[in-house]
């Protein structure tokens, strides 16, 4: 008995000083441009089934959707799982690990992603799947040959990759208290109050009379969110965040043309619409690339309008338990005016 239980111990230690160590030298996305961990972390830790709003798409989306917006203005309850590199691919599984701790209403799909034609470097498949739980989801994804994983045991037991990081560790990786976990994302965006304005020389939304055909791989993924989202009786609405770096006429063209096939409603947020108009000269955090956060809580007061309006979402204020919500926006506030 006694042999039993020092080889019980032995184990229960083992595993104990295995998942610290993991934990310790494992990186921290944790930055204010590509808050990986805290996104994940706290998306995960977010109640089950009080998020009706999911948010997909590259980092147009990660920083140019303001949950925390949606909130102030119209009482939706959203989250941002915007990625760096994010492809078709990888937008597919993050929706439908999300649809296993959440009961999804609305999924907003940025297209950007439907124009990229490679997979995602591995820097970014650390972020997302390093940060994603271990189940069905993750092991599917790391099983698809599409993705070309390499070295799939690594994302499962990250520190078989990260096993030599000790001389680059800092303070953050001994936060066993996760200090970090909100410090840089607020319901999953990344916020940024820089402006650095763009100047239109050559209307890139300028009709050329051309349209960009989105690649049969792209378009594979595609039917399978809007399969995904119909079998899980979710609403999907296609957007594209204001980029003047990366979309063009012909892309919307493209994407119009999609979306009538699947009869999905497409809002291309490049254009002046009613009720919305981007300002390069203040609504941009990188010369057009990205958007700063009033840029964001714009984009989001329009989509917002929508998905009261046609998507029926709910409007949770008063609610006791979305109670939290009041200060998470409190933080947000105060934290966007230190930025």
């Amino acid at each position: 008995m006694k042999e039993t239980i020092r080889v019980i111990l032995f184990l229960i230690i083992g595993v104990l000083i295995f998942q610290l160590l993991t934990y310790i030298f494992v990186p921290k996305w944790i930055g204010e441009i590509d808050p990986a961990t805290p996104r994940f972390e706290g998306f995960y830790s977010e109640e089950k089934n009080t998020i009706d709003v999911l948010a997909v798409g590259a980092s147009d989306v990660g920083r140019g959707f303001s949950p925390i917006t949606l909130w102030n203005e119209y009482g939706i309850t959203s989250y941002n799982l915007g990625t760096s590199n994010q492809t078709m691919s990888l937008a597919y599984y993050i929706i439908k690990e999300a649809f296993q701790y959440q009961d999804i209403k609305t999924v907003v799909l940025d297209m950007d992603a439907a124009f990229v034609n490679k997979n995602a470097p591995e820097g970014e498949y650390r972020k997302l799947f390093d940060n994603m739980k271990v189940g069905p989801t993750k092991w599917e994804a790391l099983q698809n040959s599409d993705l070309e994983v390499d070295n799939k045991l690594s994302y499962i037991f990250p520190i078989i990759r990260f096993h030599s990081r000790w001389t680059d560790l800092e303070k953050e990786d001994f936060s066993i208290a996760k200090k970090y976990d909100k410090s840089t994302s607020y319901k999953g965006m990344a916020m940024s109050n820089v402006v650095k304005p763009y100047i239109d020389t050559q209307g890139y939304m300028k009709d050329t009379g051309k349209i960009e055909e989105i690649s049969e791989e792209n378009e594979k993924y595609i039917a399978k969110i809007v399969k995904l989202c119909q079998e899980n009786n979710v609403k999907l609405l296609w957007v594209e965040i204001p980029s003047a770096s990366s979309w063009s006429s012909a892309r919307s063209k493209g994407t119009q043309k999609l979306a009538e096939k699947y009869n999905i409603e497409f809002i291309d947020m490049n254009y002046k619409l009613e009720g919305f108009e981007v300002d390069w000269a203040r609504d941009t955090a990188d010369n057009g690339n990205h958007l700063n956060v009033e840029g964001a809580e714009k984009v989001s007061k329009y989509i917002g309008k929508i998905l009261k309006e046609k998507y029926e979402a709910e409007d949770h204020r008063g609610d006791l338990k979305y109670s939290s919500w009041y200060e998470e926006a409190e933080r947000y506030e105060e934290n966007k005016l230190k930025l």
